[in-house]
C-alpha cells in the first residue's frame, strides 16, 4: 500500500511540474539586408539597381519580383516574410529577435536615407507584430548609437534598456516573471577598430554587472549579437582576437548561467560550441538571413528560424527553420510559399539541444566517411538553405566546418587548420577543395590584428 501512495505521489509531483512547464515560442531573424533601390529590371553588378545604360547583355538576365542570389532584398521579400511569420504560432509568440544588418551596405552613403529605410523596416515588423516586443540588434552595417535610432524602437525597449541602447547599443530585458533575462550586444565593439575603444570597455563591465544580478537573481541568461565570436571560412576572424578570448572565459565562467546564444551575420546556418577544459559548455546557433546573397558571390535561400522553448528557464527546445526556395517563388510571382526547411532534433536526431549534443553533432560532421556522410551532406544543404549549388566537400573540407564550429580563439582555429591541411595533403589524390578563401582570411586576420605564434 505504502508503494502505491508513494507512486502515485511522484505522478502528481511530474504531472504539477509538466503543467508548470509553459511552452514558448520566439522567432528569430536577421540580415535583411534591405535594398530600397531592387528593380527586378536592375543591374546585377550594381546590386540590382536599375541603371540608365545597363551595359553588357550578360548582365541583364531577368530578375525575380522576390529577389535574387546575386543582390540584397527586395521589398516584396522582407514583405513576404513578415507575411509568413504573422500566420504561425502567433497566440504563443512571446517576442521576436531581430539581429542586424538591416540595410545593403550598396544602398547610400547619406545617413538620413539609411534610417529612413530602417524606419521603414520597423514600421513593417511593428504591424506585423503588433502585440509582440521585437528586440533590435545593431548589426555592422547598421549605424551607430542615437538618439534617433533609440527614439525609433523606443516602442519596444523599457526605460533602462533605452538607456544603455542610446549610450552603447547594448541592453538587457529582464523578466521576473520567467527567471529569464536576455542580454543584447553590441558585437560591433568587439571588432577590431573599436575593441579598445572607452566604449567598448564600459560594454564589458555592464556584461560583467548583468551577470552578477543574474547569479544573486537566479535567472538564466540568453545573450544576443550580431556576429558570433570565431571564424567562418569564408569570411576570416571578424573580432578582435582580444575580445573573442575574453568573450570566451566569460561564457565560461557563467556557462551555467547561459540558456543559449544567438547570432546571425555569417547568412549561413551553422553553430558554435563553448569548452571548458575540452569539456562542451555552452553553445551558440548562428541563424540563416532573409538576403539571398553573401559576400562576395556566394548565396543561399532566404530563411526565418522560430525557436520553442520552456519559458520558465528559457531551456530551448527545438526550433524549426523556414526557408523560401527564391527561384520557385520568382515563377509564381502572385505568392511566396515559405514552407518548413526541417526540424531540428528530427533533422540531426539529436535528444536535445545541449553543449554535449551539439558538440556530438559536430564530430558526426568530421568524421563522415564516404560510405556514410549523411550528417555531412545534411549539414551542409542547411548550411545553404537548400541552395541548389551544394560544394563538394569530402573529409578535409568537413574537418573546416568543424574547426569553425569548435575552435573559437584563433590560436586553436590556426592549430585546426594546420590539422585540416594535413588531412588535405594525405587525401591528395582525392578531389580538391576551396583552401584559398580559409588560410587566405585567416593569414589576413593574423597581419591586421598583429597576431604573431
Amino acid at each position: 500500500m505504502k508503494t502505491v501512495i508513494i507512486i502515485l505521489l511522484l505522478a502528481s509531483i511530474i504531472a504539477f511540474s509538466c503543467t508548470n512547464a509553459k511552452i514558448g515560442y520566439f522567432w528569430h531573424i536577421t540580415d535583411f539586408h534591405y535594398n530600397p533601390l531592387y528593380s527586378s529590371q536592375g543591374d546585377i553588378r550594381k546590386n540590382c539597381r536599375r541603371l540608365a545604360d545597363r551595359g553588357s547583355s550578360r548582365y541583364l538576365r531577368a530578375l525575380g519580383k522576390y529577389g535574387d542570389y546575386a543582390c540584397d532584398s527586395s521589398l516584396e521579400l522582407i514583405e513576404s516574410a513578415a507575411k509568413y511569420m504573422r500566420t504561425r504560432h502567433s497566440d504563443n509568440v512571446e517576442f521576436v529577435l531581430w539581429t542586424g544588418d538591416i540595410v545593403t551596405s550598396h544602398y547610400t552613403l547619406s545617413e538620413d536615407d539609411r534610417l529612413n529605410a530602417i524606419r521603414n523596416m520597423t514600421f513593417l515588423l511593428s504591424r506585423t507584430f503588433s502585440s509582440h516586443f521585437v528586440f533590435p540588434v545593431l548589426g555592422d552595417l547598421d549605424p551607430k548609437p542615437s538618439e534617433t535610432v533609440t527614439t525609433l524602437w523606443m516602442q519596444w525597449l523599457p526605460l533602462e534598456a533605452l538607456e544603455t541602447f542610446a549610450n552603447g547599443g547594448y541592453y538587457t530585458i529582464e523578466q521576473k516573471q520567467n527567471k529569464l533575462r536576455l542580454v543584447i550586444l553590441n558585437t560591433n565593439l568587439f571588432g577590431i577598430r573599436e575593441h579598445n575603444t572607452p566604449e567598448s570597455s564600459l560594454q564589458w563591465e555592464w556584461l560583467s554587472s548583468v551577470f552578477n544580478k543574474a547569479d544573486k537573481a537566479n535567472e538564466m541568461i540568453y545573450i544576443i549579437g550580431h556576429t558570433a565570436p570565431g571564424t567562418e571560412y569564408r569570411h576570416g576572424h571578424e573580432m578582435a582576437v582580444g575580445a573573442v578570448e575574453k568573450y570566451i572565459r566569460m561564457v565560461r565562467q557563467h556557462a551555467r548561467r547561459i540558456a543559449g546564444q544567438f547570432f546571425g551575420h555569417l547568412h549561413t546556418d551553422t553553430f558554435r560550441i563553448f569548452y571548458d577544459n575540452e569539456r562542451p559548455v555552452s553553445w551558440a546557433l548562428l541563424a540563416p538571413s532573409v538576403t539571398p546573397h553573401r559576400y562576395p558571390s556566394d548565396a543561399s535561400n532566404p530563411g526565418l528560424r522560430l525557436y520553442k522553448f520552456d519559458t520558465h528557464n528559457g531551456k530551448v527546445l527545438d526550433y524549426t527553420q523556414y526557408y523560401l526556395d527564391l527561384k520557385t517563388a520568382n515563377r509564381n510571382i502572385e505568392s511566396a510559399q515559405w514552407t518548413v526547411e526541417y526540424n531540428v532534433t528530427l533533422y540531426y536526431g539529436l535528444h536535445d539541444i545541449t553543449a554535449t549534443s551539439l558538440h556530438n553533432l559536430a564530430d558526426r560532421i568530421r568524421t563522415g566517411t564516404t560510405h556514410d556522410n549523411s550528417i555531412l551532406k545534411r549539414y551542409l544543404r542547411a548550411y545553404k538553405v537548400k541552395f541548389e549549388e551544394s560544394e563538394n566537400c569530402d573529409s578535409a573540407c568537413a574537418h573546416q566546418h568543424y574547426c569553425s564550429i569548435t575552435c573559437l580563439d584563433l590560436p586553436a582555429y590556426q592549430q585546426c587548420l594546420d590539422s585540416a591541411s594535413s588531412a588535405l595533403a594525405t587525401a591528395a589524390d582525392s578531389a580538391a577543395i576551396e583552401t584559398f578563401p580559409l588560410k587566405a582570411a585567416i593569414a589576413l586576420t593574423v597581419l591586421a590584428a598583429g597576431v604573431s605564434f
